[in-house]
């Protein structure tokens, strides 16, 4: 893994080539990437500790108690739990999410687009156990991918690859891409895409080049992104400018889960900073 690491380091130059001026900001400081724990935009990685507690009562305010007791929720706790790690807010987003789509019936691929810390290629096993997994982002994002999956006893951790060329999606069960060979995600026959909070902080152009590979692979797609988000070089991301021509919707609506989240500091629960849609659209019809 360590090699695989080293390979990520040295492709990072070509990956900036897709940094919207969101991750131009958040992903320069040196090597800091090198640590999992770090927090650099792209979800977080929670210790479990006394503070936990307090976490989980106001997580209970603010998305009630059922979700506590699903059995998503359960497995990635068990996993958490041999990593030290706490099933933070982050992670109960996502924990709604699969909840919503774990009945897609035939998903045999699925690609998460823009993950952070593992998130979503966990919840994607869980959800679909008998899936191929496709995760495309930045090089320093899979990079925690790989250091958090180095800690876990999990299937995922012995069948797994890092992508440089073309490939055999029949060898293994996890697939990390990095940005700049997402053109190798074409023609897969990949049935879901999930993009979690990831194409607000692209700029259109990336943001119209993954929706090119959705057409092409006829998907499936559960996006849930800002409704209006603008970029530090001033470009403004709106949900209902992305390419969704094509494709039959199949829910929009506000997220409920990402309207409010919780805090350290008083007053603890806030709202975030503009609105959130969630959707699927079906580009196979």
């Amino acid at each position: 893994m360590d090699l695989i690491i080293k390979k990520l380091i040295n492709n990072i130059n070509k990956t900036n080539q897709n940094k919207s001026s969101h991750w131009k900001k958040y992903l320069n400081k040196n090597d800091i990437f090198l640590n999992e724990y770090e927090h650099l935009g792209f979800g977080s990685f929670t210790k479990k500790s006394y503070k936990n507690n307090i976490q989980k009562i106001l997580g209970k305010i603010i998305f009630g108690k059922k979700i506590f007791d699903s059995e998503i929720y359960k497995k990635y706790e068990f996993l958490y739990n041999s990593i030290n790690r706490f099933v933070d807010i982050d992670t109960i987003r996502h924990i709604f999410t699969f909840e919503k789509i774990k009945n897609i019936t035939n998903v045999k691929k699925i690609c998460i687009i823009g993950d952070g810390k593992l998130n979503g290629v966990i919840g994607a096993n869980i959800a679909f156990p008998d899936a191929k997994i496709f995760s495309v982002n930045l090089s320093e994002v899979i990079i925690h991918d790989l250091l958090i999956l180095k800690k876990l006893k999990h299937e995922l951790n012995t069948s797994f690859q890092l992508v440089e060329k073309n490939f055999d999606e029949n060898k293994n069960k996890l697939y990390f891409i990095p940005s700049n060979l997402k053109k190798h995600l074409y023609d897969k026959n990949i049935d879901l895409f999930i993009n979690i909070a990831s194409f607000q902080e692209m700029d259109y152009s990336e943001i119209f080049n993954y929706f090119d590979i959705m057409k092409n692979n006829k998907s499936i797609l559960y996006c849930c992104n800002r409704e209006n988000k603008k970029l530090p070089c001033g470009e403004e991301i709106s949900f209902h400018k992305y390419p969704w021509n094509n494709s039959k919707i199949i829910f929009w609506e506000d997220c409920p889960w990402h309207q409010r989240f919780y805090t350290s500091k008083f007053p603890f629960i806030k709202k975030y900073d503009g609105n959130v849609i969630h959707c699927m659209a079906n580009f196979s019809e």
